[in-house]
C-alpha cells in the first residue's frame, strides 16, 4: 500500500492503514526530531505526539500525496512547543543543571556528535537528508525554504563535519 491509499483509508478511520503510516515514517520523523532536540528520549516522546496529531488532524489534509511534509511541518510546531514549555532543571544553590554526554571513540557516535554541534539549520538539514534519506526538494517543503537554500546549508555542513571529524581522527 503506498502513502496516498494508506492516508486516504487512515482519514477515513482505518487505524491499520494508519499503523503503515507510522512504520513507515517512524524513523526518519525520530531522526528529524533528535536532530533539533539531541535527546533521544524526548524524540521518541514528541514523535508520539505527532503521531496522535496527525491521526487527529488527517481528515483534514486535502491531498494525500503532501503526507510526509504535513507530517513532518506538525513535528516542527511540536518541537517548538515542547522546547518552550521545557525548562531547565535547577540546582539548590541556583545554578542550572547541564546534562554533558560521555565521550566516545565509535566512529557512529562521533559522526552524530559533530551533526549534534552544527548550528541548528545547518543539523537540521543533514539530519533529514542522510539520517532520514528524504530528498532536498522535500526538504525545502518541509522546512519551507527553496532547495538552493537547503543545498547551500547541506554545503556548508558538510565542510564543518569533515573539519571537525578529521580532527577527531587525528586524536
Amino acid at each position: 500500500m503506498d502513502d496516498v491509499q494508506a492516508v486516504q483509508l487512515a482519514a477515513r478511520g482505518d487505524a491499520d492503514a494508519f499503523m503503515v503510516l507510522v512504520e513507515r515514517y517512524q524513523a526518519p520523523l525520530i531522526a528529524f526530531i533528535h536532530g533539533r532536540t539531541r535527546a533521544r528520549d524526548e524524540a521518541e516522546d514528541i514523535a508520539q505526539d505527532v503521531f496522535c496529531r496527525a491521526w487527529q488532524q488527517l481528515p483534514r489534509l486535502r491531498e494525500p500525496s503532501a503526507f510526509s511534509g504535513w507530517l513532518f511541518r506538525i513535528a516542527s510546531h511540536t518541537i517548538i512547543t515542547a522546547s518552550r514549555k521545557r525548562r531547565p532543571a535547577t540546582l539548590e544553590n541556583g545554578d542550572v543543571e547541564v546534562a554533558v554526554p560521555p565521550a566516545s571513540a565509535n566512529s557512529s557516535v562521533d559522526v552524530h556528535a559533530a551533526v549534534a554541534e552544527l548550528p541548528e539549520a545547518q543539523r537540521i538539514v543533514v539530519s533529514l537528508r542522510h539520517f532520514t534519506g528524504m530528498p532536498t526538494d522535500e526538504i525545502a517543503a518541509v522546512l519551507g525554504i527553496e532547495p538552493g537554500t537547503v543545498r547551500s546549508r547541506l554545503s556548508r555542513a558538510y565542510v564543518v563535519l569533515r573539519q571537525r571529524l578529521a580532527r577527531r581522527m587525528e586524536v
